[in-house]
């Protein structure tokens, strides 16, 4: 699930509390409890996606430095082959092992380039993944913040009216 299905399943919550049948006395509300509880459990499964998305990418990460390390394996063997192949020709041992030596070098470096990039590639992933799922928490903190503030101002709102009846019911009173 996304972070907007979150925001869906907060935005439900703040219905069933919005809608819901208001108590006589003081400010209260009666809810729907099971209700309010199937949205608390979906929002419980929704989160740990963002999870499963973070372990994904790191997944993707050690995929691609195996998939680097056996490329590089693979070149330094095919280089090992070719320094044994020009090793066997006596006549020309000694060319043989410098250009061995040379390919060897130049498959390791390679080698060793790709991992870098994989190793660069696979961080990057990682830290977009990492700010991604930082953003939709701030994203639904910041929702959740301004959902539970307009609760508060409503709830305000009719506890203030609540307490203007009672005032004007105490006021007609001492009148009498």
């Amino acid at each position: 699930m996304a972070a907007v299905d979150i925001l869906h399943l907060l935005d439900q919550l703040e219905e069933e509390v919005a809608t819901a049948r208001k108590v006589p006395m003081g400010g209260g509300v009666l809810v729907d409890r099971k209700r309010l509880l199937e949205l608390i459990d979906q929002l419980r499964v929704a989160i740990p996606a963002n999870i499963r998305q973070a372990r994904e990418v790191m997944q993707r990460q050690e995929q691609t430095l195996a998939d680097a390390d056996a490329e590089a394996r693979n070149i330094i063997a095919s280089a090992q082959q070719e320094l044994q192949r020009r090793l066997s020709d006596s006549s020309i041992a000694r060319e043989a092992q410098a250009e061995s030596d040379r390919l060897r070098r130049e498959a390791q470096a390679h080698a060793d380039g790709i991992v870098r990039e994989a190793q660069i590639r696979a961080d990057q992933d990682l830290a977009q993944a990492k700010d991604l799922a930082k953003q939709q928490i701030v994203d639904a903190d910041q929702y959740a913040l301004a959902v539970l503030t307009r609760l508060d101002r409503q709830m305000s709102a009719f506890l203030g009216s609540v307490r203007q009846g009672i005032d004007a019911m105490q006021a007609e009173g001492d009148q009498r």
